[in-house]
């Protein structure tokens, strides 16, 4: 019965006259009722919420009423992204400055470089492969930090409606190879985008001038 990290992980199976005394539920919140298809699901639910306003009966196809309760981890997404984009900038300027700070004392040492005969593109290229090397170091950390969080677990409480009641959802932090990988690919990018800017200004300094 594995739901595959689905919005049915939330739930627990167990006899009613079990759980009733332990939770408070003393009665009924949610009825499930098996139909031919998918068709007369659908018409079964809209029967019942239409004719059954009394008792405030809000029918739903299962499916529908599953992805009501995923749209708190969608909240939850769309929060998450949010934080990640301005992190994001603030360590694409963090390396910038980083990297704008390490040229200022490499004038000379660029300056002699040149004279010595080696081209523009190797100058770019040298500080644009230390950025992505910061960049590297950075994330590998994170990942390690953040491999600590894997399997923390909040509950939320959402609401299926007016006749359905409320559900406890269980949020469970899941960090595995793929989040890692996408987390150092991320930190590369953002090591790219900050020490491009860097790299570029140190090709137009003037050999001569440079090391003056």
């Amino acid at each position: 019965m594995k739901s595959s990290g689905s919005t049915f992980d939330s739930e627990v199976w167990t006899k009613f006259q079990q759980a009733a005394d332990q939770f408070g539920k003393k009665s009924y919140t949610t009825g499930v009722l098996r139909t031919a298809d998918g068709t007369a699901a659908r018409a079964l639910a809209e029967d019942l919420t239409t004719n059954f306003k009394k008792t405030a009966v809000q029918a739903k196809v299962e499916k529908e009423y599953y992805e009501q309760l995923n749209s708190t981890n969608q909240q939850f997404l769309v929060a998450v992204l949010f934080v990640t984009v301005i992190m994001a900038v603030g360590g694409v300027f963090g390396v910038m400055n980083t990297m704008f700070a390490a040229i200022s004392q490499r004038v000379k040492d660029i300056g002699v470089l040149r004279i010595l005969g080696f081209a523009r593109w190797q100058i770019l290229v040298s500080f644009f492969l230390e950025s992505l090397m910061l960049a590297l170091i950075g994330g590998l950390l994170g990942c390690a930090v953040g491999s600590l969080a894997n399997g923390w677990s909040a509950s939320s409480m959402v609401s299926s409606g007016a006749g359905g009641g409320g559900k406890s959802v269980m949020l469970k932090l899941v960090v595995d190879t793929n989040i890692l990988l996408a987390g150092l690919l991320f930190s590369m990018m953002m090591g790219a985008a900050g020490g491009l800017l860097p790299a570029l200004s140190a090709i137009r300094l003037k050999p001569l001038d440079a090391v003056r």
